[in-house]
């Protein structure tokens, strides 16, 4: 895949990435704390007052003093190989597809570089929970993935789904629209159907949502459909044979009309085998 480059990577991450840091904010409150290299452990106090530690990787640092980013497997402080190893292996990836942003140790530092890079390690590392903490004495702050089974995701659901998009939309991060939905989708498991060449959808365990395109390809518009309870069967006519009852149709929610398309849209079939790039970058 020789056009894989950082936009596309940074693009399959900033779903999930969205999804994942709100849902640290509404459950633990994540924020400053202290980090302990030699247990790999990201040590903090939650929204309860109890301290926590969780597993964490040093991705790397940002220092707008220096204006740099230097990637955690430059390790110029000899940290333990445990602590950097997801940073190790980004970099692997970084060789194998000829990405220089992946495998260049320090970068000049601008305002979106350390967001862009940590999204596309999310979509590289399938890690997809992360925390920005100031270290030293100035500015810098080190970024780490948090791989700990305490903060995974919930179940995604319509109501999620519909936060998930509308506030990535609003963050301005993902340049193609189109290939964020598809790689959200494949990370978390959620079927996506093409209704028509404008609206795809999503089905998930409470409904489903139909997502429409303008010409540019950019999301223009969501239509979220609850899942109904059955409705009662009409009371049969005098005859030889009643009709049996149909079954209920979803309930649209009133305030998000979903957008036109075809009354039975066509599941995408299933791809062959591919790796994890070609998945998530929908090759």
């Amino acid at each position: 895949m020789p056009d894989v480059d950082l936009v596309t990577l940074a693009d399959a991450g900033t779903f999930v990435s969205h999804e994942h840091q709100a849902h640290l904010a509404e459950t633990v409150g994540l924020r400053a704390g202290r980090i302990d290299p030699a247990t790999s452990t990201f040590v903090f106090t939650d929204t309860a007052g109890a301290e926590r530690a969780v597993r964490a990787h040093l991705i790397g640092t940002a220092s707008p003093e220096d204006g740099t980013w230097l990637w955690g497997w430059r390790n110029i402080n000899g940290f333990p190989p445990a602590f950097v190893r997801w940073s190790e292996r980004v970099r692997a990836l970084g060789e194998r597809y000829g990405i220089p942003e992946l495998t260049t140790g320090t970068l000049p530092l601008d305002d979106g570089l350390p967001l862009r890079l940590v999204n596309a390690v999310k979509a590289l590392t399938g890690v997809t929970a992360h925390v920005a903490t100031p270290i030293g004495n100035g500015q810098t702050r080190a970024f780490l993935l948090l791989d700990d089974p305490s903060l995974a995701l919930p179940p995604p659901t319509a109501a999620r789904a519909v936060a998930v998009v509308t506030s990535a939309l609003a963050g301005g991060e993902a340049t193609d629209h189109r290939r964020a939905l598809a790689a959200w989708a494949e990370q978390r498991g959620v079927p996506l159907t093409r209704v028509d060449t404008e609206v795809e959808q999503l089905t998930l365990t409470d409904g489903s949502l139909q997502v429409r395109f303008d010409a540019s390809g950019r999301i223009a518009g969501l239509g979220r459909r609850l899942r109904g309870a059955p409705r009662p069967a009409p009371s049969p006519e005098p005859g030889p044979s009643p009709e049996p009852p149909r079954p209920a149709a979803a309930a649209a929610e009133p305030e998000s009309e979903p957008p036109s398309g075809a009354e039975a849209p066509e599941r995408v079939g299933p791809p062959p085998r591919r790796g994890l790039l070609q998945r998530l970058l929908g090759r």
